[in-house]
């Protein structure tokens, strides 16, 4: 649940859509009012802004990094858990805000969130046999009393709000709508392509933002330093598609920019080709292709798949993803015949998963919750592979990391001080009943 980069630019394909209080208004739609949307963002903002991590936390953080690939290094290391039963590890974590600041330790059965910004998470290592294991997580964040509904009906007026204007009225309604957001986002993200085409009796979104580290160098020198080594080498695709073959959304990734292409009809996705009275179904397939630099190698996969199924209850947001298909790996040619085995084992059945969604709950806050499930079969080679990502973490932790997390908060609380504006501003209206989308 830590937002980076990926957070800023979902967050910035809002600000860049053309802004209005009809995107602003569903947040506010409930009970609490205007309270809501303060308690949503705010959760988020302290949860990953600069956090104080209690110090048996700590000393564990970069070993379990470096266990990612590796869990046998970790799995008889009596500090680093909560509970140590026959073949199973867990570690409980609990944080909350306690004034400016967000603190975070272990705390063995840490109890449920209940104020807005309380977190708990639960991470198992479950021994199979000799050298497989499997890694699980459950996070939950408590965001207030916002309905899953009213960020649903959010997204749709969002949608809805980019058909019928121009590229240039869109920039400037974003500029006009969300200043303080817009200022802070502009930081790190230039927008290079906004194209809003009609077509077809719904409108096609191309929008174009580059990660331009250069905006950040005074105030998060290492940050920006992070980004060029880590990001700037980044390739990536990604195509949703549902079981007819017709696409409904792509991502593109190359040299820091990152390019996105939807098509909308009356706030609700639509697909590429085809019929504009269509709605996103249930069930989607998302491939990805993606590789990076290793020194002199190009390591990276193709056509790892993910099998999307969404969650639309009325209480309930959000999409589980099954991966169960090996990709095709692209790996120096001595290493890939050594890791057969080992790269194959993570997609046998039952395969990993990973699921976002945001839950109502009857006596008590909503949440956002993320769960996981991640095989390994340990190798010599693996855990060389591994050693890359520990690097990346490394990296990313020696200064990169208070700077990413007090970027990441300070736009949160732009955004949360934009909208907030917005609700304050106007005047309530009946609730217009909006299709599930």
């Amino acid at each position: 649940m830590r937002p980076v980069t990926s957070l800023l630019t979902v967050v910035s394909l809002a600000l860049l859509l053309p802004g209005c209080r009809e995107v602003a208004r569903p947040l506010g739609a409930g009970p609490a009012g205007p309270v809501a949307a303060d308690d949503l963002v705010s959760a988020v903002a302290s949860r990953f802004g600069p956090i104080e991590r209690g110090p048996a936390f700590e000393a564990a953080r970069p070993k379990l990094a470096r266990a990612a690939l590796a869990p046998s290094n970790v799995f008889d290391e009596p500090d680093i858990w909560t509970t140590r039963e026959a073949n199973v590890r867990q570690l409980e974590l609990f944080g909350q805000r306690a004034g400016e600041a967000y603190r975070l330790d272990a705390r063995p059965s840490a109890p449920p969130p209940r104020d807005a910004g309380d977190y708990r998470a639960r991470l198992r290592l479950r021994r199979i046999d000799e050298d497989r294991f499997e890694w699980t997580m459950r996070e939950e964040l408590a965001v207030g009393s916002v309905r899953p509904a009213d960020i649903s009906d959010a997204l749709t007026e969002l949608l809805r709000s980019a058909e019928g204007a121009s590229a240039e009225e869109a920039r400037a309604s974003a500029a006009e709508t969300f200043p303080r957001a817009a200022d802070a986002f502009s930081r790190l993200f230039r927008l290079e392509t906004l194209e809003l085409t009609p077509e077809g009796g719904a409108t096609a979104i191309r929008l174009g933002l580059r990660l331009d580290p250069d905006g950040m160098r005074d105030t998060a020198p290492e940050y920006a330093a992070f980004l060029e080594k880590w990001a700037a080498p980044v390739r990536m695709s990604a195509v949703a598609t549902d079981a007819s073959g017709a696409r409904w959304w792509t991502v593109d990734v190359a040299e820091m920019l990152w390019t996105v292409r939807l098509r909308v009809r009356d706030g609700s996705l639509v697909p590429f080709d085809g019929a504009a009275d269509r709605r996103v179904p249930d069930e989607l397939k998302v491939r990805v292709d993606y590789s990076t630099k290793a020194g002199m190698f190009t390591i990276g996969l193709r056509g790892l798949v993910a099998e999307i199924t969404l969650t639309r209850a009325p209480g309930e947001k959000g999409y589980e993803a099954h991966y169960r298909h090996e990709p095709e790996w692209r790996l120096p040619f001595l290493i890939k015949p050594f890791l057969r085995a080992s790269l194959h084992y993570p997609f046998e059945e039952p395969g990993s998963s990973a699921s976002y969604a945001l839950r109502a709950s009857a006596d008590g806050p909503t949440e956002l919750v993320r769960e996981f499930r991640f095989r390994v079969r340990e190798s010599w080679i693996v855990r060389w592979m591994g050693g890359r990502s520990d690097e990346a973490v490394s990296d990313f932790r020696q200064g990169a990391e208070v700077e990413a997390d007090r970027y990441s908060r300070e736009c949160l609380y732009a955004l949360r001080d934009d909208v907030v504006t917005l609700l304050n501003e106007t005047e309530p209206s009946p609730r217009a009943v909006v299709e599930d989308r």
